[in-house]
């Protein structure tokens, strides 16, 4: 059917958006007949391109026939100067409907979940409809089917890497604790002829992601090319997830999950295995913390999960095994990036071993039996082996060297210029120690962004604790941000002493 279209003067806004939007003047909005929020059509005239924005009206920003169009706009549709554009309204996508449908509590097929990933990707849906499909999905869940469809049109949607040789293996963490295993785990595996492509991600809620970490001693953003490039060469890598285009829908889906910090279980399976699938791994295992203010709370809970990922990962051709892991205590002592990267360094460097290193072995050990790079029940003990040997180290240095070193050795990381030490009010035990807290006083510190704040422990549960002896270390490069963490410290007290 024909529509309407009206010729406008391009006004450039240099600014991006992060999506795709335009402004015209409220009276050429009646006559397009659209309202804030719909959908135009915009047609660059010299090179045919188009491209479908959502449109916000105003009365000041833009004259009357003249279009504000933001620099991704202008990317889509090739304009280098003040020129005319065609515009017409742009009806609703079909997947509005299906959005609706899912609100309601129906199932959806695998073409209509299909059709709502490319409208996502593809930015045909507006922030309020892309919201309102994640609440259909958290209020409602998904079938496994619906899963299994889910994590196909987002593989599908977005670029893959293949490797020319194998076993390709990975690992995800469903995340809430500190401890960057990942740092230990791939070298160790990759030490043993393993191909790992590691994609991790940047902290949401934590005091550090592993890219958060790793970006300490070496460049984490880098290109698909440069990702099999090096791998291929290393054996394995840690890179920062939101630097490639892996599954970008889902990189959408994420952003707009954040705010309310909505996690349905299904759309979590859907995002790690797609990333997995995209890098074509084969052996993949599942870390799942539980406890206290962790996003898998109980056994129960995490059992249920486990059956689901496994299934999910057979349907993609994957081998998927879940570890279900204490998340009740920290996974060792340090919360922020620059600190649990000096951590995983001293590890890889034969200073400790402690509960990162053990549940780093446990984690690879698996890797290597499902892979077949050791006999069942000898995966860990090899893992081990090859960490205490110096193989996983000389492996992590090759990695690091590969993605443009910053820092070589666990001595070379800087500390914060500020420290505030937390004493012990009475003497007695670590009955408790409160996780989410902890993680709460390193962002109050300035982590993530500073990467030299966070929390070092100096007591672990269980074990006797000295009146005024110091239980734990605030780093910060921020005295006001100091003094505030160290307020919080004081008032929620998270070491409980008895």
């Amino acid at each position: 059917m024909d529509r309407y279209a009206q010729v406008m003067k391009v006004k450039r806004f240099d600014i991006e958006a992060g999506k795709l939007i335009s402004v015209i003047h409220e009276i050429d909005a009646k006559e397009l007949g659209v309202l804030p929020l719909d959908r135009i059509e915009i047609t660059n005239l010299q090179n045919k391109k188009k491209v479908v924005t959502v449109v916000d009206t105003t009365t000041t920003m833009v004259g009357e026939n003249e279009i504000g169009l933001f620099a991704d706009v202008q990317k889509a549709l090739g304009i280098k100067s003040k020129q005319a554009v065609e515009v017409k309204q742009s009806p609703q996508p079909e997947s509005v409907a299906l959005i609706k449908k899912k609100l309601e509590g129906k199932a959806l097929s695998e073409k209509e979940i299909k059709q709502i990933v490319a409208d996502i990707a593809h930015n045909k849906l507006s922030e309020i409809e892309a919201s309102a499909f994640m609440a259909g999905v958290y209020i409602h869940g998904y079938t496994l089917d619906e899963t299994a469809a889910m994590t196909k049109a987002l593989v599908e949607d977005g670029k893959r890497i293949r490797f020319k040789k194998g076993p390709v293996v990975d690992k995800h963490s469903i995340g809430g604790v500190n401890g960057r295993t990942t740092m230990v785990i791939v070298p160790i595996v990759a030490a043993l002829g393993c191909i790992i492509p590691k994609t991790s991600s940047r902290s949401i809620t934590s005091a550090a992601g592993t890219a958060d970490a790793m970006e300490v001693l070496a460049d984490v953003s880098l290109s698909i090319k440069r990702i099999k490039k090096i791998t291929e060469k290393t054996g394995g890598i840690i890179a920062w997830g939101g630097a490639v285009d892996l599954a970008p829908a889902d990189d959408k889906i994420i952003r707009i999950e954040h705010p309310l910090s909505l996690d349905p279980e299904g759309q979590v399976i859907a995002s790690v295995l797609a990333k997995k699938a995209s890098v074509g791994s084969k052996f993949v295992v599942i870390d799942l913390p539980i406890g206290p203010g962790v996003k898998v709370s109980t056994r129960e809970k995490a059992e249920v999960l486990s059956k689901k990922f496994v299934e999910i990962g057979k349907r993609l051709g994957m081998k998927v095994e879940c570890t279900i892991t204490n998340a009740s205590e920290p996974c060792g002592n340090y919360f922020g990036a620059a600190l649990e990267a000096k951590n995983a360094l001293e590890i890889l460097e034969g200073k400790y071993f402690d509960r990162v290193a053990e549940k780093s072995c446990k984690i690879a050990g698996i890797l290597l039996e499902m892979s077949g790079k050791a006999k069942k029940g000898f995966g860990e003990k090899i893992a081990v082996e090859t960490l205490k040997s110096g193989k996983a180290l000389e492996k992590m240095l090759e990695i690091i060297k590969a993605q443009g070193a910053r820092v070589l050795k666990s001595s070379g990381i800087p500390k914060a210029q500020f420290v505030a030490k937390i004493r012990a009010k009475n003497s007695g035990k670590a009955k408790k120690i409160d996780v989410k807290t902890l993680i709460k006083i390193a962002r109050i510190s300035g982590a993530p962004a500073d990467q030299l704040a966070g929390v070092r422990m100096l007591v672990e549960k269980g074990k006797k604790i000295e009146k005024k002896s110091i239980i734990f270390e605030i780093h910060s490069e921020n005295r006001q941000k100091l003094a505030l963490a160290k307020k919080f410290a004081l008032t929620k007290e998270p070491v409980e002493i008895k």
